[in-house]
C-alpha cells in the first residue's frame, strides 16, 4: 500500500478452513468474492530474485526441451507480470497470450513483446483460448473458490483439441501442514491442494493427468495433463491429508507462540529484527502473530514494493541497502529458499546479522 494510513485500513477476511474426507481437498469456507482485488497495484513478482528467476528460466527450457514447446501458440492463464509467458516464448520462438488483471505494461524485453499479448482481464471459457497448443496456469488456482468449475470452463474451452498440454502450478498445502506453516495460509489463497487431491480434480474434469510432482524445494506442485474423453479416475484415500491437517489444527498456534516469543526477546534486549520478504506469507505472519510491532521495517529487493506499506500492519518496505542506516541484529528471511542469496547480500553491504528463516 502506498500509504501507511491505507495498509492500517486494508480490509481483512476469516479463515475457516475445511477438508474434504473424500478427497482431501481444503478450502476457505469463510471466503467472500469480492472482499480483495486484483488489480495493476497487486505487486506478486518474484523475478527480482536471482534465485528465483534463474529456476524460472531453467523451468521454461525445460519445459520446451521436454514437450517440444517450440514455433506454437502458448496461453497463459494468471500471468502476473509476465515473466513465465515471456520465458517461455523466448525460449521456444512460441506465440504468447496472457490474462491477468494485475498485468503492467512495460515490463518486458523489447525483442520479446511483438510475440506477447496481454490481456488485463480475467480468463473465463467465453475468451476461448487462442488455437493454443500449450497452457500454462501458474499461482492462480489457490486463488479461485470453484475449482471444478474453472477446470470444466477449460475443459469446454480446449474442446477436441486432445493434443493441447496443459501445465498446472500450485503451492503444496502438505508441506504447510506438517511444519505447522501458518504463513503459508492466507485470505488470498481459498483453495489448497495436495499432488493427490489435484490429480483427482483433473481426472474428474476430463483430464489425463501425465506428472505430478514437486519443485522449488518441495515447495511447488508441478502438474502437467492432457485432455481426454473418459479419463480414469484413481480411487483416493484422504488420510495423509486428513492426518496432516489434524497436525496443522493441533499445532499452529503453538509455532505462532514461538514467534512471538522470539520477537518479545529480541525487543526487550532492544534488538532491531527485520522481515526480508513483502509479499503475502510476509503479510500472513506479520497479522497473525502478537508483537509484530516489534519488527519496524519489511526488506524487499522488488523496486516496485519499496516504499510501500505492509497491508494490515503498517510496516514500509525498503531496499536493502537502507539496511546499511540502521544495521539490524536480527534479520528474519521468509522463504528459506533464499537464505543464500540474503546472507550474500548482506555481507555485500557490509552487514552481518543474526539470520533466521521462517521455519515450522
Amino acid at each position: 500500500m502506498r500509504t501507511r494510513e491505507a495498509a492500517l485500513d486494508y480490509p481483512k477476511g476469516s479463515l475457516e478452513l475445511a477438508v474434504c474426507h473424500a478427497c482431501g481437498f481444503i478450502t476457505n469456507l469463510a471466503f467472500e468474492r469480492g472482499r480483495h482485488e486484483y488489480s495493476h497495484d497487486c505487486e506478486e513478482s518474484q523475478g527480482c530474485s536471482p534465485t528465483f528467476s534463474r529456476w524460472l528460466q531453467e523451468l521454461a527450457a525445460q519445459l520446451v526441451e521436454n514437450h517440444d514447446i517450440r514455433h506454437k501458440t502458448v496461453l497463459e492463464i494468471g500471468s502476473g507480470k509476465g515473466e513465465f509467458l515471456e520465458a517461455i516464448c523466448r525460449a521456444g520462438d512460441n506465440r504468447g497470450f496472457g490474462y491477468d488483471p494485475a498485468y503492467v505494461r512495460g515490463r518486458h524485453d523489447s525483442q520479446t513483446t511483438g510475440s506477447l499479448d496481454f490481456i488485463p482481464e480475467f480468463w473465463d471459457a467465453s475468451k476461448g483460448i487462442h488455437d493454443a497448443e500449450f497452457i500454462a496456469c501458474r499461482h492462480t488456482l489457490e486463488h479461485i473458490p470453484d475449482v471444478a468449475d474453472f477446470l470444466a470452463q477449460l475443459r469446454e474451452a480446449i474442446a477436441s483439441r486432445i493434443d493441447t498440454l496443459v501445465f498446472f502450478e500450485v503451492p503444496d498445502v502438505m508441506r504447510v501442514l506438517k511444519e505447522c506453516a501458518f504463513w503459508d495460509i492466507y485470505y488470498e489463497h481459498c483453495s489448497y491442494f495436495s499432488t493427490r487431491s489435484l490429480e483427482r480434480l483433473f481426472q474428474r474434469n476430463g483430464f489425463d493427468v501425465l506428472e505430478c510432482a514437486l519443485d522449488y524445494d518441495d515447495q511447488y506442485i508441478m502438474l502437467l495433463a492432457r485432455p481426454i474423453a473418459s479419463p480414469p479416475v484413481a480411487a483416493t484415500d484422504p488420510a495423509l491429508e486428513l492426518a496432516a491437517s489434524d497436525h496443522y489444527r493441533d499445532h499452529w498456534a503453538k509455532n505462532s507462540i514461538h514467534w512471538q516469543a522470539f520477537l518479545q526477546q529480541r525487543l526487550e534486549r532492544e534488538q532491531a529484527v527485520v522481515l526480508w520478504g513483502g509479499g503475502s506469507k510476509a503479510v500472513a505472519f506479520l497479522t497473525r502473530i502478537q508483537g509484530s510491532a516489534a519488527i519496524k521495517t519489511v526488506v524487499d529487493i522488488n523496486p516496485h514494493k519499496q516504499g510501500a506499506y505492509m497491508p494490515g500492519t503498517g510496516q514500509l518496505v525498503i531496499a536493502p541497502g537502507e539496511l546499511k542506516e540502521n544495521p539490524p541484529h536480527t534479520v528474519i528471511v521468509v522463504n528459506p529458499i533464499y537464505h543464500g542469496e540474503i546472507e550474500a547480500m548482506l555481507s555485500e553491504l557490509g552487514l552481518q546479522p543474526e539470520i533466521v528463516c521462517l521455519q515450522g
